[in-house]
This record gives structure tokens, C-alpha cells and sequence, in this order.
């Protein structure tokens, strides 16, 4: 799952960027408003945490043009002003949450998955099961039966994408926003790297389980032996 973190302060950016992705959420961070508003409107995020006090566009602001293009991705507000006025602001702008500085993080973590369980969204932090095989996000273990392996970051998104969509294709396109988002300039080889790399783990741990390439399209995991992905 991935997080757009809309911060301009590096001394608060930085560690909740850190700490977001240690609870398993690809993240991706913006310093002003305007960029955080160009990259939302891509909609490859699950949730956006948003401070308000932020150059060139405010975050109310942001969160207003995003309400009024039908942007519905839910939003977290971060800012230092903890009075009611702006708590009320922020909520009838179309916030789905609001935590006011200082915080502690692990206090914004379930106002996250708060926000994600509000909307359907998966919880990153629970384990994913397809196939016989499971495998827990927040610590990127992947485990097939008694066998266990450690994924890096990016196989782990690549694993995670495939085992969500339950045995239908997901395209090219969809992977490689899942694993390096909007702002990253495309390559033609980096995601097969990526497959070829969890290709190797599945085998590591002795699952029955491949990742087949489909022609055009992208890739699909399914059972060894199968020949064609479900529609």
C-alpha cells in the first residue's frame, strides 16, 4: 500500500517517512502543496497525510481541489494549530482524520488504518494468504509452509500487488506504480528484475507457486501447471 506524505518540514518529513515504511507502506513525499497536489491526482496512493501549513499551496487548500475533482483518497491532516476552528475547517474541507503536533507516531499509524478500514482498504500490517503461501507486509516474511524468506522492499510490493489481485493479471503498468509510484522515470527491464528476484524466493521457500508473464499485458501468480489466469 502506498502513503503520500505531504510535509514541508524535513525534521518531521523524514522520520515519519521512515517510520511508515517499517510499518510496511511504500511512501512517497511531496514539500509543498502544489507537488503534493500533482502527485494525488494520480490516485496511486491509499491514503495521504497532509499538513497544513505548506508553501505555494496550503494544504486546506490542496485537500479542497481534490474534494471538488471527485479525489476521494482518504486524507490525514497534520498541523501545529490544535484549535477547534481549525479542526472544524479541516473536517467540512473533507478530511477523513485529523491529529494536531506534537504526536507520537504510532498514534498517526492506527489513524491510518483507521482511515483504510473506514474506506475497505486491506490493513498493510496484516498477513496475506493466496495460494498456500502467506505473507506479512509490516516484517516482509513470506512463508510457505515451514519455510520461510526475507523480502527487500521492492519484492515484497511486487508480491504483495500479485497476491491481492487473487489470481488475475495485473499490467505492467499497475506494478511498477505500486512499486516506485508516479514520480519515477520508467525503465523497460526494472520490473522484470523485480519478478525474476520473488521468482527466486518462492522457489526458496519450495512453493508450488509461479509468476507467469502474460503476453501484452503483465504478470499473474497462480498455481504451478496452470496455463491461463482466471478473467
Amino acid at each position: 500500500m502506498r502513503i503520500l506524505l505531504v510535509e514541508d518540514a524535513r525534521l518531521v518529513a523524514e522520520p515519519l517517512a521512515h517510520a511508515l515504511g517499517r510499518a510496511g507502506y511504500a511512501v512517497d513525499a511531496a514539500c509543498d502543496g502544489a507537488r503534493g497536489l500533482e502527485l494525488a491526482r494520480t490516485g496511486a496512493y491509499d491514503a495521504i497525510v497532509l499538513d497544513i501549513m505548506l508553501p505555494q499551496l496550503d494544504g486546506l487548500s490542496m485537500l479542497a481541489k481534490l474534494r471538488r475533482e471527485r479525489i476521494d483518497t482518504p486524507v490525514i491532516l497534520l498541523t501545529a494549530r490544535g484549535d477547534v476552528r481549525d479542526r472544524v475547517r479541516g473536517l467540512d474541507a473533507g478530511a477523513d482524520d485529523y491529529l494536531a503536533k506534537p504526536f507520537h507516531v504510532e498514534e498517526l499509524l492506527a489513524r491510518i488504518r483507521a482511515v483504510l478500514r473506514r474506506r475497505g482498504a486491506p490493513d498493510s500490517a496484516a498477513a496475506l494468504q493466496a495460494l498456500g503461501l502467506c505473507y506479512t507486509p509490516e516484517v516482509r516474511e513470506l512463508r510457505y509452509e515451514c519455510a520461510a524468506t526475507a523480502l527487500t522492499p521492492k519484492e515484497g510490493l511486487v508480491l504483495e500487488a500479485l497476491m491481492r489481485a487473487s489470481g488475475h493479471t495485473v499490467t505492467r503498468e499497475r506494478l511498477e506504480l505500486a512499486v516506485w509510484g508516479p514520480d519515477d522515470a520508467a525503465s523497460d527491464t526494472r520490473l522484470d528484475v523485480q519478478v525474476s528476484l520473488v521468482r527466486t524466493k518462492l522457489r526458496a521457500v519450495g512453493a508450488p507457486v509461479r509468476i507467469r508473464a502474460v503476453r501484452g499485458m503483465g504478470y499473474v501468480l497462480e498455481e504451478e501447471g496452470e496455463g491461463r489466469e482466471r478473467s
